[in-house]
């Protein structure tokens, strides 16, 4: 009787010879030689928005037994951000044996910019100094070219004191598909009940300024008025706080206007990319 031993070994033996000889029926047919993927470009310029199908520009496949395998061509991947809003997209392709041939090329987005964020002005960061469990995600949302709204993947900051005691710092922080993370610091307002209290509303209360643009805080000043509806000048609201395009960074301009030592404030930040 044949031991486990010996009856392991002629299955490996019988194994290896059907391997030989599948090796020996396709070496004969040359079907051991893969496809090949080519490309006319290293670098392919898309924008963010381009479907998948831009991607496939300038990539060809052949393989000496099945003849043109380019509609075959499948996009197997795509890299996180690299350097200069490059990525890497990884191309596979099988020809009728199962032999598999891939390549490597990059893509730059043409039109990328990174996440960025928004406040509603119609609901700016100002609370009651009363207001309890305050969620500021509730009056913020995030976009991007690459994966459009991204606010489900903002991560707040807790509340952070500052030098002034009606504000408070918290930070916003959100990362793409492409692994591009944005951050912004935004200052949150608890103002206390005061009858006496100017108001002060903005345009915008965060806005991007592009690098070397021209900025003038005044353009977002929308109104200032006392108590009982007088409409204040521009001019005489104060404003403090400056704006350096010329150095990418986030600003904050302050308007404020006292009255009787009632200080009315509205507070907006700058970011310049």
């Amino acid at each position: 009787m044949r031991t486990i031993k010996q009856i392991l070994i002629l299955a490996l033996v019988a194994l290896l010879a059907g391997h030989v000889v599948t090796a020996i029926y396709k070496g004969s047919s040359d079907r051991t030689i893969g496809p090949t993927i080519e490309c006319a470009e290293t670098t392919l310029e898309v924008r963010a928005s381009d479907s998948e199908s831009a991607l496939m520009e300038g990539i060809t496949a052949y393989d000496p037994q099945d003849g043109d395998l380019t509609q075959k061509v499948i996009v197997a991947s795509v890299s996180k951000l690299v350097s200069n809003n490059t990525a890497k997209v990884t191309y596979l392709v099988f020809d009728s044996d199962d032999n598999m041939a891939t390549y490597i090329r990059r893509i730059r987005y043409i039109d990328y910019m990174k996440p960025y964020f928004s406040i509603d002005p119609t609901t700016p960061l100002i609370y009651p100094s009363t207001a309890e469990n305050v969620q500021v995600v509730d009056r913020i949302t995030a976009h991007d070219v690459v994966d459009g709204d991204l606010t489900h993947r903002v991560r707040v900051s807790t509340l952070s004191p500052t030098e002034d005691a009606e504000v408070y710092d918290i930070t916003l922080q959100v990362t793409n598909s492409l692994g591009d993370t944005s951050w912004v610091k935004l200052p949150v307002q608890f103002l206390p009940t005061d009858p006496l209290r100017p108001t002060i509303t903005l345009k915008e209360y965060l806005v991007y300024a592009e690098l070397n643009s021209t900025f003038d805080p005044m353009d977002y000043l929308s109104s200032a008025t006392l108590p009982d509806g007088t409409a204040l000048a521009p001019e005489d609201v104060t404003v403090t706080g400056s704006v350096d395009t010329s150095t990418v960074d986030t600003y904050r301009i302050t308007f404020s206007y006292n009255h009787g030592g009632s200080v009315g404030k509205a507070i907006l930040t700058v970011v310049v990319v």
